[in-house]
């Protein structure tokens, strides 16, 4: 099994406005048939970095490569790996689905008719592909819009919001379509305020803060390193506070979080231990039950619950 390739490569990229650091060296790879998620606050800089990437805005330092090419000096060579959907896909309303991949299409001569047919099969618009863009959805939009980027069989997607104005069964049949891309090789990127759909979706994650990239964290790690949390609901929180400590001391992290109810952290103590303990020593345990640190957990603890775009 040979080892993953990297497909971007972003160094100490800075861009700059006037005066204004909207971007401040960020670095960061994408590896083939990984799935990258951008998180931050509005204006952290999220989209900014997005648009260094396909070309709209010019770094003011650093480099950014893709598959090996330098976008400053090769742009034309980099962005053929590229598929995009930066802000709101736009279309011809008055065409029909298929008339506007047909023009995508025509951009590029190694597209098929069979490939046109393979896509349009792939993001589930078979039914639809001949009704107006105007009758479609939203849902439906970021379908064409998603046939459109990876007509050209593109090394790297990037996705800029995709998930907005998405119900929650768009959400997940996008999730799983962008699950199938990178399990057949395709690297993706993607920034969403959705956190939830984020946590699922991506190996890993950065997180931008004020043009910073603060932290990035491997997904599947960081659900199976952390040390579980337990929420025990009890009648007298102080007493069950005490017997935990006496009986765990240095093993067990408890505090009241909200009246009537601990949050006990622990890599050697099960619930059943926390439960028995408790019972024994008179107090009333009304519900114990495993805490599962999502990201946007990480996300509050690390920006300080600032708004996300």
């Amino acid at each position: 099994m040979h080892a993953a390739s990297t497909i971007l490569d972003v160094q100490h990229a800075t861009k700059k406005f006037g005066k204004d650091t909207v971007v401040n060296d960020v670095s960061f790879q994408i590896k083939e048939g990984e799935i990258y998620g951008l998180i931050g606050p509005n204006g952290a800089g999220k989209t900014t970095v997005i648009k260094t990437i396909v070309g709209h805005l010019r770094l003011s330092s650093g480099q950014i490569r893709i598959s090996s090419y330098d976008i400053s000096k090769e742009f034309a060579d980099a962005i053929d790996f590229v598929g995009a959907i930066v802000e709101y896909p736009m279309h011809y309303q008055y065409m029909t689905g298929y008339q506007n991949l047909k023009l995508t299409a025509n951009m590029y001569p190694e597209v098929t008719k069979e490939r046109l047919e393979e896509v349009i099969d792939l993001v589930g618009l078979k039914s639809r592909i001949h009704d107006l863009v105007r009758k479609y959805s939203l849902g439906m939009r970021q379908r064409l819009a998603l046939a459109q980027s990876i007509m050209n069989y593109p090394q790297l997607l990037i996705l800029d919001e995709p998930m907005n104005g998405l119900d929650p069964l768009g959400m997940r049949d996008l999730r799983n379509m962008l699950k199938s891309l990178a399990a057949n090789g395709m690297s993706i990127l993607i920034s969403s305020h959705i956190l939830g759909e984020m946590d699922q979706l991506c190996d890993r994650i950065g997180i931008l803060s004020h043009g910073y990239l603060i932290t990035e964290r491997d997904m599947a790690e960081f659900h199976h390193n952390k040390q579980p949390i337990y929420e025990v609901r009890v009648n007298d929180a102080e007493e069950a506070l005490t017997l935990l400590r006496n009986e765990y001391g240095g093993e067990v992290s408890a505090q009241e979080v909200v009246a009537g109810t601990l949050e006990v952290q622990s890599a050697v103590i099960t619930p059943s231990q926390i439960n028995r303990t408790l019972v024994m020593g008179g107090i009333d345990v009304q519900e114990i039950h495993e805490k599962k640190q999502s990201l946007e957990e990480l996300y509050l603890q690390l920006t300080g619950g600032a708004e996300i775009e």
